[in-house]
């Protein structure tokens, strides 16, 4: 009797060796899987890293970490559009203000009309990118909205086309019918992918709204993107993605800075799309957007309202 028990005894701890060996086999591989995420998503943003040398008005250093907020300049640039390698304008000029409870997303008509320090006259807002690059980019944005902008990121159109390849399809609702590059996008829920991706996001003159339209239709993509790619459980996905980013993306957020804002940051989902707007007008037989000081002013406002800048 002493002896049967035994055996059962050294069958029940057999077994209970046997499953512990099963859950520590699939707690080594997903170990395994997350280092490798990590390390290739790591190795993805330091190719992606690059500082600039600007004019940075904050006092003191975001802490992330804290969960501060912070400032981001996001530009969509057209070199690599259509075969282009020079460097172009900045085609889509939006700041975000992020903090852990949402984002307020403020789109700016590339046609806007500013001052651009060490080039006198009349400018429009896009050439500050092609004058002086990124750097240009957030000294002229910075004076212009009253705010500390703390980073950057910069995707080159081209890369809009690799990086939607990547995540796969995403649906969007379509306000206005019209057809562009020979694709038509009728009105309600479209399809967009990496065939048509540029010619609904860069379509403004079938819009009557002009660049208003297109900067609309340039947020709805990038939320549907952004949404999809968080969902995504692909490795094959994820790789795709991350090589679409570092080949054509460029920010001067440090893989620490990116892993505070997934931690720290959860609510910044919750996004409010803001439109900053003008009125068209001919200067000099120049087509500019004037942006009326009321307009200018409440979105400043708001700006400094969610950095809590005094």
């Amino acid at each position: 009797m002493a002896n049967e028990n035994k055996k059962k005894s050294r069958k029940k701890h057999s077994w209970w060796k046997w499953v512990l060996g099963i859950v520590v086999a699939f707690l080594v591989i997903d170990v395994a899987i997350a280092a490798k995420l990590y390390y290739d998503a790591k190795k993805s943003v330091s190719t992606t890293y690059k500082t600039v040398k600007y004019n940075d008005k904050r006092q003191g250093k975001v802490n992330m970490t804290k969960g501060q907020p912070f400032s981001v300049l996001l530009l969509g640039s057209d070199t690599g559009e259509y075969g282009r390698s020079y460097q172009g304008r900045s085609d889509t000029i939006m700041v975000a203000a992020v903090t852990t409870k949402g984002t307020k997303l403020v789109s700016i008509p590339r046609d806007t009309l500013v001052t651009i320090a060490g080039h006198p006259g009349n400018n429009k807002i896009n050439a500050a990118y092609s004058y002086d690059g990124v750097a240009g980019a957030l000294n002229t944005l910075q004076n212009y909205l009253g705010i500390p902008i703390d980073h950057y990121i910069e995707i080159n159109m081209k890369g809009l086309e690799q990086l939607s390849e990547a995540i796969g399809p995403v649906k969007v609702q379509n306000d206005l019918d019209f057809t562009n590059l020979g694709t038509h996008f009728p009105k309600g829920e479209v399809t967009i992918d990496s065939k048509n991706i540029l010619a609904y996001t860069r379509m403004r003159y079938e819009d009557p709204r002009g660049d208003y339209g297109r900067q609309l239709r340039q947020r709805l993509v990038l939320e549907a993107l952004v949404e999809k790619a968080a969902s995504i459980n692909s490795l094959a996905n994820y790789q795709n993605i991350l090589n679409a980013i570092s080949t054509n993306m460029k920010t001067d957020l440090t893989f620490d800075d990116i892993k505070d804002i997934m931690t720290k940051y959860s609510g910044a989902k919750n996004i409010e799309q803001l439109q900053l707007k003008g009125d068209g007008q001919m200067i000099d037989g120049v087509s500019y957007e004037v942006v009326p000081q009321e307009n200018l002013t409440k979105i400043r406002d708001t700006l400094k309202q969610t950095l809590e800048i005094n």
